[in-house]
């Protein structure tokens, strides 16, 4: 019995030990990721649509887009599961270009090499860019609503807008900030960069675009941003004289033009001189096209012809010349169309003011964009986030590509598809991240807050370009075979120089080039000259006659250079000291090779040398940062900040200080007020919201000048100014930065002469 008992015994123990060895050994099956890719373009690469699934999953897991060792940089993950399951692409998303992987990580830790579980893309669906592959990069932004403040300053009526944009301010400055550290070529934008709301109590009438702009324009100039801003016309640029009634605009043009004054279109005066603010920029790596259109009609998108006759035989006649170059063609736009494309619901619109096809214009645009269905066009508008799905459209490949921009200044949301809520968080603002490839363009939707890009709002475009005049990637195989047998028989010619009959010294006594004064030729000669040029500084008729040291009746930026030349030592005498009366027929072979260069850089309307120094690159910034939207800005802003080399930093500032003479309305402006009828003697009343103020109410005397009172006002101190004779008074009128500003009147509203501008 006692053995029988011990053999059962023994029998249940090797049961137990068995069962405990098989638990011991049994292990959690390994995480998976799987991809489904379905679709039109399942077979495509770079398409990312399809369904993602992760596997026998644990705990919370994220799946991110990884290169061959990391998650990529800047990316919110894909989808995060607790355990397992599946997340769903949309249509025409975007396998990241970088992406050769997906991986699911489980904390911070984003190697692939710690990874739970890895998916290789195939090669069929990665476009497998590298760094070096990108041609070039753009930020895309839209609607960013820099709003005024008017509850700081008594004379203003609290702007019930303020509310929906109460970060305004710091969004644009994250989205100039997120456009530096990603490090992109240029932003172009789709409008709506000032609010110019209704603010009084009937709702019309009062704008503040300028102080509105000026906030623009100084974010911009003090953010990191260094590349070129290209910016088209939204509604709320348009001038507000409209009425709710009717939605009609009285003026529809003075919004426009202070537009192009501020942004400087393309920076160019023929630009802006043309009175259009619809224009062109050509990609300079690759020769893409930019093309940027206006709203022209109004406030009311709806109810308006928005583009002129010209305008669209314009945009008609640029899309027809280049839709068989090779060439990307972008179009940037601000409305969005009335159940067509992308921006809006197509089956339950709820955007109150779309471009509708009731209007001839619209429809017109409709056309066009069905007739060119490869070109890409950019709107914004609706403000409608990303996560929406409401950001891509081809019509069903029956139209250009259509992309969706969020908004910069506050973002909407859709409740129960029939109601749009306005997002006024400080962490939801957004835009584009654009990379551009020779058979590809990557639109990462990115949050500009966390600089973050959203997975599920990249799209992906499948455009062909290619860089100008490429390098060949190898030596040639062999060498030329015959080199030149002789020189070339003929000497290079030359323009001709400047005719003047040379004084054998200064009209002033003195040294020649000695500008200051102080008996030695020094670099601050030449920086005096370019301080007079750019109206920094203003030089003695002694100074001037001084300076003219390359024998011209007029102090040029040459002069400057030709002292630089001579302080280096590259030439022993200056043009004025040779006593040669150059008429373009003598021998120059006295004067020097260097003195003709110097000659060859005024043809060109070049100067690499003009002594200009970071300090006074750095003085510009600061007082012209109303010009901080011009190329030129920007180009001695990106020299500045990268410490830039001397002749590289000469240059910029050059071209700075002729967008200076041409653009900027000097230190002062002088506004003119054409007074109604029966007015008596007219005081101005400018201030701004700071709480400055020109003088006390009623303001101070204007000057009576024919048929119009003038008064004089530091450029951009003061943002309003109100028009009086002490009993009668115009609105609030808005002061700008432009040249030559004026204001009439037309007709009353609350006891109040309606201020019309123009331009004199």
């Amino acid at each position: 019995m006692k053995k029988r008992f011990t053999a059962i015994l023994s029998l249940v123990l090797i049961v137990i030990i068995a069962s405990c060895v098989f638990v011991t050994t049994t292990t959690a099956a390994t995480p998976t990721i799987s991809y489904s890719f379905s679709g039109a373009n399942a077979n495509d690469k770079g398409y990312a649509e399809g369904t993602i699934s992760l596997a026998n999953g644990s705990g919370s897991l994220s799946l991110y887009w990884a290169d061959d060792t990391k998650a990529l940089e800047k990316f919110d993950p894909i989808a995060t599961f607790n355990g397992s399951g599946s997340y769903k692409m949309p249509a025409y998303t975007a396998i990241p270009a970088k992406a050769t992987k997906i991986i699911a990580v489980s904390g911070s830790n984003t190697a692939v090499s710690s990874a739970a579980a890895v998916y290789n893309i195939p090669d069929n669906k990665k476009l497998g860019k590298k760094d070096s592959d990108l041609l070039y990069s753009f930020a895309s932004y839209s609607d960013f609503h820099v709003e005024a403040n008017p509850s700081k300053a008594a004379d203003q009526p609290y702007s019930k807008w303020s509310a929906k944009y109460p970060y305004d301010e710091d969004h644009l400055r994250w989205a100039f900030n997120t456009a530096a550290d990603r490090d992109v070529d240029f932003i172009i934008t789709t409008g709506d960069h000032v609010n110019n709301q209704r603010n009084d109590n009937n709702g019309s009438n009062n704008n503040y675009y300028a102080e509105e702009w000026n906030r623009y324009l100084k974010i911009l100039a003090e953010s990191n941003f260094t590349g070129p801003v290209w910016e088209a016309v939204g509604n709320h640029e348009l001038w507000n004289y409209e009425t709710d009634s009717n939605k009609k605009v009285r003026d529809g043009k003075t919004g426009q033009r202070y537009f192009a004054a501020v942004t400087g279109l393309d920076s160019k005066k023929a630009s802006i001189d043309s009175d259009k603010q619809y224009f062109e920029i050509t990609e300079p790596t690759t020769g893409d096209h930019f093309l940027f259109m206006s709203l022209e009609g109004g406030f009311y998108t709806d109810a308006n012809e928005e583009f002129s006759d010209a305008q669209l035989n314009w945009l008609d006649q640029k899309l027809t010349q280049y839709e068989k170059d090779g060439k990307n063609i972008f179009i940037m736009e601000h409305a969005n169309f009335y159940k067509w494309g992308a921006g809006d619901q197509l089956d339950k619109p709820i955007y109150d003011i779309p471009l509708k096809d009731g209007n001839n214009a619209t429809a017109k645009l409709k056309q066009l964009l069905m007739k060119h269905t490869d070109a890409v066009i950019i709107t914004g508008h609706t403000h409608f986030k990303f996560d929406l799905q409401l950001n891509y459209s081809n019509n069903s490949n029956t139209s250009a590509t259509m992309i969706h921009n969020s908004s910069i200044g506050a973002v909407r949301n859709i409740q129960n598809r029939t109601t749009r809520i306005n997002d006024t968080s400080k962490e939801l603002t957004e835009g584009y991240i654009v990379e551009v490839y020779d058979n590809a363009t990557i639109f990462y939707g990115t949050n500009v807050y966390y600089n973050k890009t959203n997975p599920s709002a990249t799209y992906i475009v499948a455009q062909t370009t290619s860089a100008l005049n490429p390098q060949p990637t190898d030596p040639p195989t062999q060498a030329p075979t015959q080199a030149p047998t002789q020189p070339p028989t003929e000497k290079p010619t030359y323009g001709p120089l400047p005719t003047f009959a040379p004084p054998t010294q200064p009209a002033s006594a003195g040294l020649w080039g000695d500008v200051d004064g102080d008996n030695d030729l020094t670099v601050l000669d030449a920086t005096k000259i370019q301080r007079h040029l750019a109206d920094l500084e203003t030089l003695s008729a002694k100074a001037i006659e001084r300076g003219k040291v390359t024998g011209d009746d007029t102090l040029t930026v040459l002069d400057a250079t030709a002292i630089q030349r001579k302080i280096a030592g590259l030439i022993k005498k200056f043009i004025v000291e040779t006593g040669l009366a150059a008429t373009g027929s003598e021998d120059l072979a006295e004067v020097g090779a260097e003195n003709i260069e110097i000659v060859e850089e005024a043809a060109q309307s070049d100067s690499a040398e003009t002594g200009a120094t970071m300090a006074e690159a750095k003085a510009a910034l600061d007082k012209y940062w109303v010009l901080a939207s011009y190329d030129q800005y920007q180009a001695l802003k990106k020299a500045y900040k990268e410490n830039a080399d001397a002749e590289t930093l000469n240059a910029a500032y050059t071209a700075f200080t002729q967008a200076v003479k041409d653009f900027y309305p000097g230190d002062n402006i002088t506004v003119r007020f054409k007074a109604p009828s029966g007015w008596g003697n007219v005081s101005a009343y400018a201030y701004n919201s700071d709480s400055d103020r020109l003088a006390a109410w009623p303001g101070k005397a204007c000057t009576k000048n024919g048929d119009y009172w003038s008064i004089s006002l530091p450029t951009g101190k003061y943002n309003y100014i109100i028009f009086t004779d002490g009993t009668r008074q115009t609105n609030n009128l808005a002061l700008g930065i432009t040249k030559n500003q004026g204001y009439t009147t037309n007709g009353q509203m609350d006891g109040k002469y309606l201020g019309v501008p123009y331009q004199y």
